[in-house]
C-alpha cells in the first residue's frame, strides 16, 4: 500500500484516523453513573461496560470534570483495545499492508458503528429524562423498538464503508467480499455480547428504575 503521507501534519492526520475512529466508539461505554449502570449494561454488552467500570474504580476522584475525563477515557481505552483486536482479523484478509494501516482501515470504516454507540447512550439519556412524563408502553417501544431502527441503518453505512474503503485502497476481488465477512461477523458477536436491550431485562429494569428515579409511569408492559 503507498504511503502519501510526507508533512507532520499529514503524519498527524494518519494518526487522527485512528484516534478519532476509538474514542467515538469506546467513550460511550464509560460514561454511565451508579444509578444509570444497569441501564449501560442492558444497552451494551455488559462485559465492555464492566471493564470501564473497573477501571473508573482504579482512577477515583472527587473533581466532577476530572471524574467524566476518566469515565470517557475509560471507554475510549476499551474502544481502542476492541479496534485493534478486530484489526488483527482484517489484516489477516488484507494482507498487502502493513498492522497500522489495517489497524486505519478499520478504525475508519467503524465511524458508523461509532455512531451508532453514540445514539444508542442517548437512547439511554432519554428514557431517564422521559421517565416522569411517558407511561410504560411509550418507554418500552423507546427501549426496545426505536433502536432497532438506528441499528439497520448504521449497520447499512458500516458494509458500505467496508466496500467504499476497500475500493480506495485497494482490495480487489475475495478480499473486498471477505472483508464485508469480517464486519457482519463483527457485528454478530457485538449483538451476540449483549448489544441492544431484551424484552426480559426490561422487564426487570423498568420497576428499579421507577424506583431509583422516583417515577411513576402509567399502563402496563
Amino acid at each position: 500500500m503507498d504511503n502519501n503521507y510526507t508533512t507532520p501534519l499529514a503524519r498527524l492526520a494518519r494518526a487522527l484516523e485512528i484516534f478519532i475512529p476509538g474514542y467515538m466508539f469506546g467513550k460511550s461505554w464509560g460514561i454511565a453513573n451508579a444509578r444509570t449502570v444497569d441501564l449501560f449494561r442492558a444497552e451494551f454488552p455488559p462485559f465492555l461496560i464492566d471493564m470501564a467500570e473497573g477501571i473508573k474504580a482504579s482512577v477515583h476522584t472527587q473533581n466532577e470534570n476530572l471524574e467524566r475525563l476518566v469515565a470517557t477515557v475509560a471507554g475510549a481505552a476499551i474502544g481502542f483495545a476492541v479496534i485493534a483486536l478486530l484489526a488483527v482479523a482484517m489484516h489477516w484478509i488484507l494482507g498487502d499492508r502493513r498492522y497500522v494501516d489495517s489497524l486505519r482501515f478499520t478504525a475508519v470504516s467503524l465511524i458508523p458503528i461509532a455512531v451508532l454507540n453514540g445514539t444508542l447512550s442517548h437512547v439511554v439519556q432519554t428514557l431517564l429524562e422521559n421517565l416522569h412524563t411517558a407511561n410504560a408502553e411509550a418507554l418500552t417501544n423507546s427501549a426496545l423498538r426505536s433502536p432497532w431502527s438506528y441499528f439497520v441503518l448504521n449497520f447499512i453505512f458500516y458494509m458500505t464503508a467496508l466496500w467504499m474503503l476497500g475500493a480506495r485502497t485497494g482490495v480487489k476481488g475475495r478480499r473486498r467480499w471477505a472483508v464485508l465477512g469480517v464486519g457482519v461477523a463483527f457485528m454478530a458477536l457485538y449483538l451476540a455480547g449483549g448489544l441492544m436491550i431484551t424484552p426480559g431485562e426490561w422487564q426487570l429494569l423498568l420497576p428499579k428504575l421507577m424506583k431509583s428515579y422516583g417515577a411513576s409511569a402509567g399502563g402496563g408492559l
